[in-house]
């Protein structure tokens, strides 16, 4: 059995924190779940979601939201605003309910409603840790799209996407084990959960690696590739295999496993085709891959790349690829087309994926010595580069030739320098730029370079058969297949021309070729470096078809690329130029292991732009994805605030429970509630406050007042229409009539703007004590005495209430006009009393039973 070693250059030891799992309060519970355990994963270190860390961790996590909200107040000059002030997320020199806000939308978090088709990595870890779906609902419901849609005739044809060549069984299984990692705070990172679809040219241990030919059918590796074992550290859940072109040869995407007929013979190859438009090709050779990502088929794809075969689909089927620099990502594993040239990487709906996606699948790998070079050239995270604002002060690059004259592609390319522009990038022509005299020579040059598919393939796939090869392999050579001839008719003549290459000839081969290749790469560095550039900027293909030899810009140098959409052809705009459902990407070319920098820049782009869209013929299955509308941002409005209590008097040493309601509140995302009290009267229970809004709630307390501070977590949807903001419990501690007031509100929208409100009304309640003979007593007060609240009427120190001619009067009513309980009275039904401060309800006549019998004729109104 064959080692594998994998080792995350630059990573090697870190311990971070998996995704946050918080339990969010609900009244009456004051506080969120303890922070999760350590675990080993993937961080998510984009800016915006690390900004205002205050604790160490990758990630904004509960624990910093506990410290911020500790800080509540604090003011530029406090050591306690110094302890947070990376958390002044407005800069007003001050910790407000803004700032808490602040960080908590940065919490990878989301309770609001979850919509499979188009969600991201992102989407899918904020709804799992919000516990609104899980690794095994989210699994299934891309199985259960497979089964709907892969392989069922759509667009008026008689074929569907055929993008799936098998499904692991494993996937629940693996799935499950997932969702209880994230239950006991183990999550391994950004991957752990995700359905992640391979091309069938990466070794498995759970599905067969055909590589599309029906000559390998039967090839179930020992061992994962070494990217694939990467993924299932990082707790991908490993969905299936997705179609290819076989063998990886082309741009179109045609398979044979699976089409030998019964006579032994093989029958017609079997096509993969675009969602968009299924008369055309999906692109190749990873073809299947971007079919089923863009259709939303699974999460994440992975590719190969050897003359453009993350690229080539990836533009036809409008998503980001990332071709990464020959040895950042292991081979091992993968059947090769081409190792001077071969590189897997990721095939995403997003950038962001795509920077997820490759967290994983980088290291060292002794099996492909290639990938020493990356030593200490890796990040921690390549997500730390998801910066919106990359292109500002960028300088990028362009040749005319590179564009081409196809109307379509042209007019797409030159709005897409205008938003590069418009991001504060500077665009240059180089044809027209004198510090640049060789570049349009070199690019011609590099261009022209061929591909080492033809003289490679026979040397590199018999060292991949005797290493890798299951025992139900019979072809174990090129030599064999072609013999055998058990693949893609229209592919045998092209396997008989490369089984006929000699030992001598590939060896010359690959000596010219690997020459070819470094001096391509110091000839593209040198132009990138004279004119001072981020990258080099093109179309990566047309509509439908390629674009010149723009796609062998990367594989001739090593040098990393990546691609997205910059846009659709539109018959109002292009006429009968354009192809229905066609999407042309842009390609940006950097320097050796800059992948990191060409994603900050695909991203800001990808920001600002937005041009992906999702295929129409593949929807929301009914009742397990289904899209739900967007939520109503603006000002976040309250609107009819009131305060009640549960009894407008209590006797000393009982509780009280007082309720804020908001009527029709309006993009409520966080809120400062200020609680104002006597002390002398009632004393606040610590803790005690919670709201029937999900998120994390806090209180503050002072003197007089307590503060109820909550926020919604994540991107969860602020809350709308009736609300409870608060409910606390009170302990009444001495006599006196106390207005529990509400003095000020500030209340904070999803856009994390504050508005402030005061002055939101009150509510009294009034504490008696027991009636004491001792005590001096002067006209007005009152005592509590049998069960019934008592007025004096003048100076008294020993008579007891209830003497007729004594100077305690019996208080029928409480001060909101409810009646007390009062022996003697008579009540009928329907009647209210008050009694010991709750109040009762009479089902029948009664006069002298108390309430609280059980069998009697009172009962407590709700």
């Amino acid at each position: 059995m064959r080692r594998t070693h994998r080792s995350r250059a630059g990573l090697a030891g870190a311990v971070i924190l998996g995704a946050t799992v918080l339990v969010t309060s609900v009244a009456p519970s004051p506080a969120v779940a303890s922070a999760p355990a350590t675990a080993q994963g993937y961080p998510y270190l984009a800016p915006y979601y690390t900004q205002g860390n205050l604790i160490g961790s990758p990630d904004i996590d509960k624990a910093d939201l506990d410290k911020l909200t500790g800080a509540l107040g604090a003011g530029r000059g406090q050591s306690a605003y110094a302890a947070v002030s990376a958390a002044d997320y407005d800069g007003d020199g001050a910790i407000t309910v803004t700032d808490v806000a602040g960080m908590a939308q940065r919490m990878i978090y989301d309770d609001g409603p979850f919509d499979l088709v188009e969600a991201s990595a992102l989407d899918m870890q904020k709804a799992m840790n919000a516990g609104v779906t899980s690794s095994v609902a989210i699994t299934q419901d891309y199985l259960n799209r497979i089964a709907a849609y892969d392989h069922t005739a759509a667009g008026g044809t008689d074929h569907g996407l055929n993008s799936i060549l098998a499904t692991a069984p494993q996937a629940l299984a693996e799935a499950a084990t997932s969702d209880a990692r994230r239950a006991a705070g183990q999550s391994r990172g950004m991957l752990d959960g995700i359905p992640v679809v391979l091309k069938d040219n990466y070794d498995t241990t759970d599905m067969p690696t055909t590589a599309g030919c029906e000559c390998l059918a039967d090839n179930q590796p020992a061992n994962d590739a070494f990217m694939v074992t990467g993924l299932r550290d990082a707790g991908a859940i490993i969905l299936g295999k997705a179609s290819l072109d076989e063998f990886a040869t082309g741009f179109s995407s045609e398979y044979s496993v699976g089409t030998r007929q019964a006579d032994g013979t093989m029958g017609p190859s079997i096509k993969v085709y675009s969602p968009y438009n299924l008369t055309r090709t999906a692109g190749g050779s990873s073809g299947g891959t971007g079919a089923s990502i863009s259709a939303n088929l699974a999460g994440i794809g992975f590719g190969t790349d050897t003359g453009g075969s993350i690229r080539d689909p990836s533009s036809y089927n409008q998503l980001v690829g990332i071709r990464p620099t020959v040895g950042l990502t292991s081979r091992d594993g993968i059947v090769p087309l081409a190792l001077t040239q071969d590189s897997g990487g990721p095939i995403a709906r997003s950038v962001s994926d795509a920077a997820i996606a490759l967290d994983a699948v980088t290291g060292m790998d002794p099996n492909d010595p290639v990938t020493a070079g990356q030593q200490g050239k890796v990040p921690v995270s390549y997500t730390s580069y998801l910066d919106p604002h990359a292109l500002q002060g960028a300088r990028l690059g362009y040749l005319p030739s590179l564009v081409g004259t196809n109307p379509v592609v042209k007019r797409l390319f030159t709005q897409s320098v205008a938003d590069l522009q418009a991001q504060g990038a500077t665009v240059i022509d180089l044809s027209a730029d004198p510090d640049e005299p060789t570049v349009v020579s070199d690019i011609a040059a590099i261009g022209s370079i061929s591909s080492g598919s033809t003289d490679e393939f026979k040397t590199d796939l018999n060292e991949y058969l005797a290493a890798h090869a299951g025992p139900g392999v019979t072809d174990r050579s090129l030599d064999d297949i072609v013999r055998d001839n058990l693949v893609s008719p229209d592919y045998s003549s092209q396997y008989r021309t490369r089984d006929n290459i000699t030992d001598a000839q590939y060896q010359a081969w690959l000596t010219q070729h690997t020459a070819d290749i470094a001096s391509s790469l110091q000839k593209m560095t040198t132009d990138l470096d004279a004119g001072h550039l981020d990258a080099l900027i093109y179309p990566t293909a047309g509509q439908y078809t390629t674009q010149g030899n723009n796609l062998r810009l990367s594989p001739n140098t090593g040098m990393p690329a990546i691609t997205l959409p910059m846009g659709q052809s539109d018959p109002a705009l292009d006429g009968s130029a354009a192809v229905a459902g066609a999407g042309v990407n842009l390609e940006m070319l950097g320097r050796k292991y800059d992948e990191g920098q060409l994603i900050g820049l695909a991203y800001s782009y990808e920001q600002a732009t937005h041009h992906r869209t999702t295929p129409p013929l593949y929807p929301a299955l009914p009742g397990t994805d289904a899209a739900t509308s967007p939520v109503a941002t603006g000002p976040a409005t309250t609107g009819g605030v009131t305060v009640t209590a549960s009894t407008a008097h209590a006797e000393k040493g009982a509780t009280v429970t007082v309720t804020v309601k908001a009527k029709a509140a309006s993009d409520l995302y966080a809120y400062d509630l200020a609680i104002g009290y006597d002390p002398k009267v009632l004393a606040y229970v610590p803790g005690s406050a919670g709201t029937d809004v999900s998120g994390a709630t806090y209180d503050q307390t002072k003197p007089g007042q307590v503060s109820v501070i909550h926020t919604k977590l994540g991107s969860s949807p602020p809350a709308s229409g009736e609300v409870d903001l608060a409910t606390l419990t009170f302990k009444a501690v001495g006599a006196g009539t106390t207005a529990v007031s509400l003095p000020s509100l500030v209340t904070v929208d999803a856009a994390d703007k504050p508005t402030t409100t005061t002055g939101l009304g009150s509510t009294p309640v009034e504490v008696l004590a027991d009636w004491n003979a001792p005590t001096v007593y002067d006209n007005g007060d009152r005592v509590w005495y049998q069960n019934s609240v008592w007025q004096s009427q003048w100076w008294t120190q020993n008579q007891k209430p209830g003497d007729p001619y004594g100077p305690w009067m019996q208080m029928t009513t409480t001060p909101d006009g409810t009646a007390l309980w009062t022996p003697s009275r008579v009540f009928n039904t329907g009647d209210k009393a008050v009694y010991q401060g709750v109040t009762y309800i009479a089902q029948w006549w009664t006069r002298n039973q108390a309430p609280g019998d059980p069998y009697g004729p009172w009962k407590k109104a709700t």
